[in-house]
């Protein structure tokens, strides 16, 4: 979801020593990680409701088959010619 790279990682652990503390900033982190994959649960669940009541598999096979109709008329017109 969100790329963050080690140096962003290395200054935060940093902050985190210096404004939490070196006892606490385990269970903070701890807290934090278990928060943001709730999020992310709940916004991958909400997408996955999302897309079914859209119908957004059936969308994507048709658009597969029409690319998929037009990629073989175009190889038959080329071979005709």
């Amino acid at each position: 979801m969100f790329q963050i790279g080690f140096l962003e990682i290395l200054i935060i652990l940093i902050l985190g020593l210096v404004i939490i503390g070196p006892t606490r900033l385990p269970a903070v982190i701890k807290m934090v990680l278990k928060f943001y994959k709730k999020i992310e649960n709940k916004l991958s669940s909400f997408k996955k409701d999302i897309e079914q009541d859209v119908g957004t598999d059936e969308l994507k096979k048709d658009v597969f088959n029409e690319l998929r109709l037009e990629e073989l008329e175009k190889n038959k017109d080329l071979n005709n010619d």
